[in-house]
């Protein structure tokens, strides 16, 4: 809901919520009529727009895309049109990174269009906040798995013990 809102709202052809992992940049989700990327997409992190601007080498809103330097030195510029661009991180609550909340168009937008970005961030916040729980979620269910596999174990043989047993018949 929140990039088909940003889509109705601030227009682009293309928005897409990713998530970084190693040297990876994965389409999560997508609301796209022009350029025609897949969810689950995977493309190189290194070649994105979202990491230059997430080193503080290019603005979050680019309306000509092509007067910052750092995104037309971008390889992934060559590979499709972007006239204009949107881009911020989504952390983790220590700060990590776990990906971006980012928008291209192959038209150029007007300058006014750096106006929307307290309400891009204050969404791409919220996106954050989820990542976040939903993270903290995740371990904890892994380390729930652990400590009920430990449960159901003799230590020292790594079998089952009559609890585990127990729960198999």
């Amino acid at each position: 809901e929140v990039i088909a809102l940003l889509k109705d709202r601030v227009g682009f052809s293309l928005w897409m919520i990713t998530r970084t992992h190693e040297e990876d940049w994965i389409v999560l989700n997508i609301e796209d009529d022009h350029y025609d990327v897949p969810p689950g997409a995977v493309f190189k992190w290194a070649d994105s727009f979202c990491s230059r601007m997430v080193k503080g080498e290019g603005p979050c809103i680019a309306p000509v895309a092509s007067e910052i330097d750092a995104y037309l030195a971008a390889p992934i510029g060559t590979q499709v049109s972007i006239g204009a661009y949107i881009g911020v991180p989504i952390t983790l609550d220590a700060g990590e990174l776990f990906g971006t909340l980012c928008a291209i168009d192959p038209s150029t937008k007007a300058a006014a269009i750096k106006e929307e970005l307290p309400l891009i961030r204050v969404l791409a916040k919220l996106l954050s906040t989820l990542a976040s729980q939903e993270m903290r979620a995740l371990e904890q269910s892994r380390a729930m798995d652990v400590v009920r596999s430990d449960a159901e174990q003799d230590p020292l043989t790594g079998l089952l013990n009559r609890k585990g047993w127990n729960l198999r018949v």
